[in-house]
C-alpha cells in the first residue's frame, strides 16, 4: 500500500470514516503498539463517564475469563526468548488497570458499595495471579507490570472501604493489601493510607489485626512509631 496514496485519500474523507478506521486500526494493535501510537494522546484524552451498571459486570466477566485461561499464553521459555511477554499477559494488565481505574472513578463519585465490590473483586483476582494460578504467563510477571500507579486505586479502595464497613469488614479488606504491600518492599504504603482514611474504631481493628499477623508496616507520619 502506498502511503503517499493513502493520506492523500484520508484528507478528503469525513470524520465519521476517519473514526471508523481508527476504530479498525486500534483492535487490530497489539496493546504495545497502542501504547505508541495513541500514548502521545494520553494528557489530553479525558476519561470518559463510567457506566456504574456496566462496570460491575464487565469486572466479573473479566474475572471469570481471567480464571479460564482466555488471557494465558505459555511458550516454551529458553536463553533466546526468556524476556519476551505474550500479548495476552500486556492486555491482561491493561485491562486490570482499566478496570482498577474505573472502580476509582465509582468510588470519587460516592458510589462506595459498588466500588468495594469491584475492588474487592480486582484484587482477589491479583492475590491468585501472584499466587501462580494460570492467568497469565511470562518468565517474570507481577504488579509492576500495572500500567498505572495503583496508590491511587488502593486509597479509592480504602476510602470506599472505610465508608461502608464495620471496623471488622475493613479489617478484612485491608490485610491481604497490608500483606502483599509487606512482600513487594513496602512501596504502595498500604498502612499509611489505611490510617488516613479508615476511622477511628477502624484504626484500633486494624492495629489489632497488624500486631496478632505480625504484619510488617511502616509509617512516615510525624510522631509515627515505626515497626
Amino acid at each position: 500500500m502506498n502511503k503517499q496514496y493513502l493520506f492523500d485519500f484520508l484528507k478528503k474523507q469525513d470524520a465519521p470514516t476517519l473514526l471508523r478506521l481508527l476504530n479498525v486500526a486500534f483492535d487490530t494493535l497489539t496493546t504495545n503498539q497502542r501504547h505508541e501510537v495513541f500514548g502521545q494522546l494520553k494528557l489530553e484524552v479525558k476519561p470518559s463517564q463510567v457506566d456504574e451498571k456496566e462496570l460491575l459486570k464487565e469486572v466479573k466477566k473479566f474475572y471469570n475469563d481471567s480464571l479460564r485461561g482466555v488471557y494465558y499464553a505459555p511458550f516454551n521459555i529458553n536463553s533466546k526468548n526468556f524476556m519476551h511477554i505474550p500479548e495476552e499477559t500486556e492486555e491482561w494488565f491493561e485491562k486490570l488497570a482499566d478496570l482498577l481505574s474505573d472502580a476509582a472513578k465509582v468510588s470519587e463519585k460516592g458510589s462506595h458499595e459498588l466500588a468495594v465490590e469491584c475492588f474487592k473483586i480486582l484484587y482477589e483476582l491479583i492475590d491468585k495471579m501472584q499466587d501462580g494460578d494460570d492467568i497469565v504467563f511470562a518468565d517474570e510477571y507481577g504488579t509492576w507490570m500495572i500500567p498505572a500507579d495503583e496508590k491511587v486505586f488502593i486509597r479509592a479502595f480504602l476510602i470506599s472501604l472505610s465508608a461502608v464497613s464495620s471496623p471488622e469488614e475493613f479489617v478484612e479488606g485491608a490485610i491481604p493489601l497490608l500483606k502483599r504491600d509487606s512482600r513487594e518492599s513496602l512501596h504502595n504504603k498500604v498502612y499509611k493510607t489505611a490510617v488516613e482514611v479508615a476511622n477511628g474504631e477502624q484504626k484500633k481493628a486494624l492495629e489489632s489485626a497488624i500486631k496478632t499477623l505480625k504484619i510488617k508496616v511502616k509509617i512516615d507520619l510525624p510522631g509515627a512509631k515505626r515497626r
